[in-house]
């Protein structure tokens, strides 16, 4: 964008309900209709009021709409709401729709950092900013749209379309499990690809192998003792974590039970591998030692409202979902 080209919103159609918003290009060395709807803003600001603070904009398929810049969840931009995130974002200027992708039925949110978020305040910013996400509702954002219009750029073949979405475990979850499949997560390994310059990529919990994204969730040692454990409580044979999390997630959609308790344990997995992710933060960045049991028992309780509230299992207690009875 040139330094004194402007954009202004202009809603160019309307028909019935339906509004079709542009961005338009405005020079201020531009004269007639155009120079005067830009200079409306100087008016406004004169009186000690910021237009841009009423407008809001319809995100629609989100191909209009700037992620962070433009008005669209809540009352201020995201970049105000999000300062720290804001800073970290590569793309500041990215539109809506690049910063997600339809995966499933499901939408994945997927965004470029210049690190990973790791300040107390920018997990805190990402794990508001990812509520907000999950819980907005914005009729123009169909999904259904979405997925149409980007149905032709999706690879059907590729190793994401195997991913199933499970609304019995939070979309942060999800997302993780998603990203860490597709070696987008912030490990050892992952930084060092990215150019930072990090003295020693060996796991900081088992030091037997390089800290990959598989490796934290399920071969490092650590993990390995973990999905013992969740496979002895969901009283399933013990998973394959020589293979890969895309190979995991296959073996629990194929398990011989019913659909429902099928759904349950495939929850379970996410649930542990977030957990997994999240204890490898507490020892990298606090110097915690996590436990087997406690993970076990974290991973418990956090699985266990899903089930309660968003299953046909609403009358099970939690120590029938403690014993796995369901």
């Amino acid at each position: 964008m040139e330094p004194e080209t402007l954009w202004v919103k202009v809603i160019t159609s309307i028909h019935a309900s339906n509004r079709k918003v542009e961005l338009i290009p405005f020079k201020k060395s531009m004269s007639g209709v155009w120079k005067n709807i830009g200079e409306i803003v100087k008016d406004f600001t004169k009186n000690n009021i910021n237009i841009n603070t009423n407008l809001r904009s319809i995100v629609g398929l989100g191909d209009k709409t700037l992620f962070w810049i433009d008005t669209w969840l809540g009352n201020e931009p995201l970049k105000v709401q999000f300062p720290n995130l804001y800073l970290l974002a590569v793309k500041k200027k990215s539109l809506v729709l690049e910063n997600y992708k339809i995966l499933n039925g499901g939408r994945m949110w997927d965004w470029v950092w210049l690190r990973a978020p790791t300040s107390e305040a920018e997990k805190q910013e990402m794990d508001n900013l990812m509520g907000r996400l999950q819980i907005s509702e914005h009729q123009e954002f169909s999904v259904k749209n979405v997925k149409s219009s980007l149905g032709q750029r999706l690879d059907l073949n590729s190793a994401a379309y195997v991913f199933s979405w499970n609304n019995w475990v939070t979309g942060k979850c999800t997302t993780f499990v998603w990203r860490a499949i597709e070696e987008k997560i912030a490990s050892a390994v992952a930084l060092r690809n990215r150019g930072m310059n990090l003295p020693d990529i060996i796991c900081k919990t088992c030091g037997a192998a390089e800290e990959s994204a598989v490796h934290i969730p399920l071969r490092c040692n650590f993990a390995k003792r973990t999905w013992e454990s969740v496979t002895n409580w969901l009283k399933i044979p013990m998973v394959n974590v020589e293979g890969s999390l895309k190979d995991l997630l296959l073996e629990m959609n194929e398990i011989q039970r019913s659909k429902g308790v099928r759904k349950a344990i495939y929850a379970v997995a996410i649930q542990t591998m977030w957990i997994l992710w999240k204890t490898r933060n507490e020892r990298v960045f606090k110097g915690r030692q996590g436990k087997v049991q406690t993970v076990l028992e974290e991973i418990k309780e956090a699985s266990y409202p899903g089930v309660k509230l968003r299953s046909k299992h609403g009358s099970i207690t939690r120590q029938e979902w403690w014993d796995f009875n369901i």
